[in-house]
């Protein structure tokens, strides 16, 4: 049978609400999709937030002057780097960098080369990432290393 001009040939009673099924079934999917993609990009940013926090504290810590004679830090030296760290500044700030980031969660680890101050490393541990769905922890990462560059005033 050929479709008359003008006439719009409707569907049979079977296919009915079909479209609807397809949509729930399609926009589910795709819902799931889009938090998983929004959760791992928030993981993400904070993620190179802390990396960015780290780095700069490492950096800091390789280039003030070190005022201890061993591997441990003086309390100055470590809230100065801890600070760093924290809120972007040697001094206490308002609010930390990411939220939810204390001072014990920020570890300096000093190494001797031959008696004198050889690497600062700043890493971050016991951190957990809180996003829509759950939580990453961080332990021991992220993590940086720099060459002591300053100059090491032991008291």
């Amino acid at each position: 049978m050929r479709p008359v001009a003008g006439h719009v040939r409707k569907p049979s009673c079977r296919c009915r609400g079909s479209s609807m099924v397809e949509f729930a079934i399609g926009s589910g999917v795709l819902i799931a999709v889009f938090a998983g993609t929004l959760q791992f990009g928030y993981t993400f940013v904070q993620y190179n937030r802390l990396e960015t926090a780290v780095a700069q504290g490492a950096r800091y810590a390789s280039v003030i002057p070190y005022d201890s004679p061993n591997a441990s830090p003086s309390s100055a030296f470590l809230t100065a780097v801890k600070n760093m760290v924290l809120y972007g500044s040697p001094t206490q700030g308002a609010s930390p960098v990411v939220s939810g980031l204390v001072p014990g969660n920020v570890n300096l680890n000093v190494t001797f080369v031959k008696g004198v101050p050889g690497t600062m490393t700043v890493s971050i541990a016991g951190y957990k990432v809180d996003a829509l769905f759950g939580s990453s922890a961080l332990t021991g990462k992220p993590i940086a290393t720099y060459p002591y560059q300053g100059v090491w005033a032991p008291l």
